[in-house]
């Protein structure tokens, strides 16, 4: 799941009717079953930014069935959204080449700002008009521009925009029929109402969308200076699960896996850092990483007071074990050009 940024139960049939009736929405029936899925049965996501290199798809499409590519941008006044970009496109390709399904993100990032906008989110979605354009656009980016999915990744919200999200997602959803693959990027909670809290009203969104992709990652980072901790340790992304589960059908959950880490107290600010970078820097401090079982990620402290806590593909693994004791439908790892290969898992 994803982001663009730096660190980017089951539900009955008649009250998911009810809440879209609340919402304004029709109900529209699909099948996920239409959807890409691997053999074995457990989806797994590859996200990867636009421009990144096209030979990590090649890398990893052993592991992977979907390429989610980061992606297109609603503008600052909600009317619109930009096309696809040239590099969008080559890995759209790319993902093709190698019979993957390519999936392409959309979000309420805002490049002015470095960050996720909630003003941009809200108008978008509290405007009908808006949504038609959007929803027309992406539209076309399936049905005549040669994508496969769309992951919507709107976050930073409030409940003021739940209402509008779902009316969104089944209106999009209304667009492009059944056949096509529509999953959404959630912003993890530990609590049922946090999701809402957050703009998400999960057991509405859960009718017109196939997959949910929790991004259980950003647990701590660099806007925490003075906090580091791990990316999303094992605890926390179980109770997410967990709350999630209690909203929406475990098999319709996706869960997403930080393959990055972040530094903090260094010569440099507190950043982002791939797993290679991670271990990079601890072997040139002459330190050693720590593997804490509990939050299931690697962690060094370095002679220079810089702490470091990334999340590899031993972490990946953890996480994989988490999907399948809960049910969950596979795993999304942000970000292909930040993790290790990934390994192919069942």
């Amino acid at each position: 799941m994803t982001s663009t940024s730096s660190r980017r139960l089951p539900v009955a049939a008649a009250a998911l009717a009810a809440a879209l009736a609340v919402s304004g929405c029709a109900v529209v029936q699909h099948s996920s079953a239409i959807a890409a899925t691997p053999t074995n049965g457990f989806d797994v996501t590859g996200f990867q930014p636009e421009g990144a290199a096209t030979s990590l798809i090649d890398k990893n499409k052993g592991a992977i069935n979907v390429v989610g590519v980061d992606g297109l941008l609603v503008t600052t006044a909600g009317t619109g959204v930009t096309a696809p970009s040239a590099d969008a496109k080559a890995q759209r390709d790319r993902a093709h080449a190698d019979g993957l399904t390519a999936q392409l993100l959309v979000s309420n990032f805002d490049d002015g700002i470095g960050d996720f906008s909630e003003p941009i989110a809200k108008k978008l979605l509290t405007s009908s008009t808006n949504r038609a354009k959007v929803v027309n656009a992406l539209a076309a980016d399936v049905q005549t521009g040669g994508w496969d999915s769309i992951m919507i990744d709107f976050e930073s919200m409030t409940s003021a925009e739940k209402t509008g999200l779902t009316s969104f997602a089944t209106e999009l959803r209304t667009k492009l029929g059944s056949s096509a693959r529509i999953d959404i990027a959630l912003q993890a909670s530990t609590t049922k109402t946090g999701y809402a809290a957050l703009g998400y009203d999960i057991p509405a969104l859960a009718a017109p969308i196939d997959h949910l992709t929790l991004m259980a990652y950003d647990q701590h980072g660099p806007w925490e200076p003075d906090n580091p901790g791990p990316v999303g340790s094992l605890s926390w992304t179980t109770s997410a699960v967990t709350s999630l589960t209690a909203l929406a059908p475990a098999d319709q959950v996706v869960l997403g896996v930080a393959g990055y880490g972040y530094h903090w107290n260094g010569p440099s600010a507190p950043d982002q850092v791939s797993d290679a970078q991670a271990r990079a820097r601890v072997k040139a401090a002459g330190a050693t990483a720590t593997w804490n079982t509990a939050a299931g990620e690697w962690t060094a402290t370095l002679p220079n007071g810089e702490v470091l806590w990334w999340s590899d593909a031993k972490s990946l693994t953890a996480r994989v074990a988490v999907a399948h004791q809960y049910g969950l439908t596979g795993v999304a790892v942000w970000s292909l050009d930040l993790s290790d290969t990934i390994a192919p898992v069942s």
